[in-house]
């Protein structure tokens, strides 16, 4: 798996043993079988996290092998996110296992390649610790197993609606939405190592870093000149003109910031109306050509 800057795999499983001691607690099952949960679920912490990021606790009770425990959350919760996390961190309790115990692990797999258990790892905090194709699994050192339990789910996000978008990209778009631009950037930035001419994604990562700029007056001029430069790149081979248009109306932000700080405010003109040229009921950019104009007018 693959961490990002916030969400780590020491995290991401401490929360997982959390929530599954949680929901073991409440189970309806003889206690001395719960007890065996707890204790498998415990174990299975002491194999992947350090004593400062997970203390261990014993229970007694009867000897429940990993893949049961596994099992019986899964089989008795009703929490998606919970069964998103045991989706994400499964192959790890494969790969320490000596012995895979096949009916366990194709009755847990049906469970969390249920479509909506894949809907709640696409939405969870937790879906960058995927790696997002077999070639990087494999340059990773990582054991087949993973590239065959993540399979369904790289399917999913890649399955598109009637307007062309895979549910990935309808993701972003939320959370660009919702305002979570660090998770957009990201996100999008990684697409963008496997696709670098997918215009579409390179919108999204482009709206997210105008709205995560800096806030020192050098650190923010920087960013907008490294955006400006990004986005001249797809200007120059971007062919739809809706994309033009959004990429100039991006261009025009960035410019704008800069004229903030001694650049020229005509520039950022000349793009907005660029995008008036290219899709006139730009609506967003004519509001800015107008803001831009009333600007220069009152300047004289």
């Amino acid at each position: 798996m693959q961490n990002t800057s916030e969400i780590t795999e020491a995290l991401a499983l401490g929360t997982l043993l959390k929530m599954s001691e949680t929901a073991a607690k409440s189970f309806d099952l003889p206690a001395r079988v719960k007890n065996g949960v707890l204790n498998a679920v415990n174990r299975f912490g002491s194999e992947f996290l350090s004593e400062d990021d997970f203390k261990p606790k014993s229970y007694g009770g009867d000897t429940v092998t990993p893949y049961e425990m596994a099992y019986r959350i899964v089989s008795m919760t009703d929490n998606l996110d919970l069964k998103a996390l045991w989706y994400i961190f499964y192959p790890y309790l494969v790969v320490a296992s000596p012995h895979i115990d096949e009916t366990l692990y194709e009755k847990t797999k049906a469970i969390l390649c249920d479509r909506t258990v894949l809907q709640a790892v696409l939405v969870s905090r937790y879906r960058e610790l995927i790696y997002d194709c077999e070639e990087d699994l494999q340059a990773a050192g990582l054991a087949g197993v993973y590239v065959e339990w993540y399979e369904p789910y790289a399917d999913f996000k890649k399955e598109t609606d009637e307007t062309g978008d895979t549910r990935e990209m309808r993701n972003f778009k939320r959370l660009l939405t919702a305002g979570e631009f660090d998770a957009v950037e990201k996100g999008t930035g990684r697409l963008l190592n496997y696709d670098p001419y997918n215009v579409d994604v390179a919108l999204l990562n482009i709206a997210a870093r105008v709205a995560l700029l800096p806030g020192s007056v050098e650190k923010k001029a920087a960013a907008l000149s490294d955006t400006v430069e990004f986005i001249d790149e797809y200007i120059a081979c971007c062919e739809n003109q809706k994309q033009l248009s959004f990429l100039h109306y991006y261009r025009g932000l960035c410019l704008l910031g800069l004229a903030a700080s001694g650049g020229d405010i005509e520039s950022a003109r000349t793009e907005f109306q660029t995008c008036l040229d290219i899709t006139p009921d730009f609506e967003r950019a004519a509001l800015m050509l107008k803001a831009i104009d009333e600007k220069l007018t009152d300047n004289g």
